[in-house]
C-alpha cells in the first residue's frame, strides 16, 4: 500500500529506535492498515482465515504498545476518496475474478494443478470486513484506549493529529503518509512488531533536508510511481523518477 517503491528511496533517513524510547509518546496508530495486516497474516495451514485473529492479533499488539508506556490514538478509515475509488473497484474485480476461476478449475478437475494459484487467490480475496472494524473498536474501548475514524483516509488524519501537536508521530507502514505529512516535526514509525528488526523512525526533517526533497517532489513521485490514487507510469521506477524529477 502506498506509493510504490517510496519506501525504498526514502530507507536512508530511516533511524533504529527501540521501543523503550517511546514510552510516553503519544503516537497516531493506522488502524486499518493493521487489520488488513492482521487479516492477511493470520491463516490456517490450509491458508484459510482464522476466526476472530483480528482481534487476538489486535489485543496483543495494544498490550505490546502498553507495555512500553506508548500513549496510542488509534484512527480508523472513513469514507475512500474520489480519487481511490478506480483503484478499490479494481481490487473488487479481481477477486470476483479469481473466485469464478477457482470454482471452474474445481468442476473441471485441475484442483490439483491450480493449488498454488487457489491458496493465492484465498489470499487476495480476504479482505476487512465492517464487522472486524467494530469488534477492534469494542476491544479499545474496553482497554480504554482513545480511537477516532477520519473523515477519509487514516493515514490523512494521522498527519493532521501530528501537524496539530495533538500526537508525536504516526505508526503506519503505508507510505502514502509522508504525502499529507505538512509539518516538518513529522516522525512516522514502521516495523513495529517484526522480530529480530528494530522499529524504523523516518522524520519528515531529515528527508526533506537530507534528499533535498519537499512534499510537492513527493506528490510528484506518486504521480509517476503509481499509488493508492494513480496508476503511475509505465516503465518508471524510483530511479528514473527521481532522474525525472532532477530535471525540474
Amino acid at each position: 500500500m502506498g506509493v510504490k517503491g517510496l519506501w525504498t528511496l526514502l530507507e536512508p533517513a530511516a533511524r533504529p529506535v527501540r521501543l523503550e524510547a517511546l514510552t510516553h509518546k503519544r503516537l497516531a496508530v493506522d488502524a486499518s492498515i493493521w487489520l488488513y495486516q492482521l487479516v492477511k497474516a493470520m491463516k490456517d495451514a490450509d491458508g484459510n482465515p482464522i476466526e476472530d485473529a483480528h482481534i487476538l492479533g489486535f489485543y496483543r499488539r495494544v498490550c505490546k504498545l502498553l507495555y512500553y508506556g506508548i500513549l496510542p490514538v488509534f484512527v480508523f478509515d472513513g469514507g475512500a476518496p474520489e480519487l481511490k475509488r478506480i483503484t478499490i473497484n479494481e481490487r473488487q474485480t479481481m477477486r470476483g475474478n479469481t473466485s469464478y476461476h477457482f470454482m471452474r478449475a474445481e468442476l473441471e478437475g485441475e484442483l490439483q494443478a491450480l493449488r498454488t494459484r487457489v491458496r493465492d487467490t484465498k489470499r487476495n480475496a480476504s479482505g476487512v470486513e465492517a464487522d472486524m472494524v467494530e469488534d477492534i473498536r469494542m476491544l479499545l474501548t474496553l482497554f480504554g484506549v482513545p480511537y477516532v475514524t477520519a473523515p477519509m483516509e487514516a493515514e490523512a488524519q494521522c498527519a493532521a493529529l501530528v501537524s496539530s501537536g495533538l500526537v508525536d508521530g504516526m505508526v503506519t507502514d503505508d507510505s502514502d503518509a509522508f504525502l499529507f505529512a505538512s509539518s516538518d516535526r513529522t516522525q512516522v514509525y514502521r516495523h513495529f512488531f517484526q522480530k529480530d528488526r528494530y522499529v524504523e523512525m523516518y522524520s519528515s526533517n531529515d528527508i526533506f533536508q537530507d534528499s533535498s526533497l519537499t512534499q510537492r517532489d513527493l506528490v510528484f513521485l506518486a504521480c509517476l510511481l503509481g499509488s493508492d490514487y494513480t496508476v503511475g507510469v509505465k516503465g518508471i521506477g524510483p530511479v528514473l523518477a527521481m532522474e525525472a524529477l532532477a530535471e525540474f
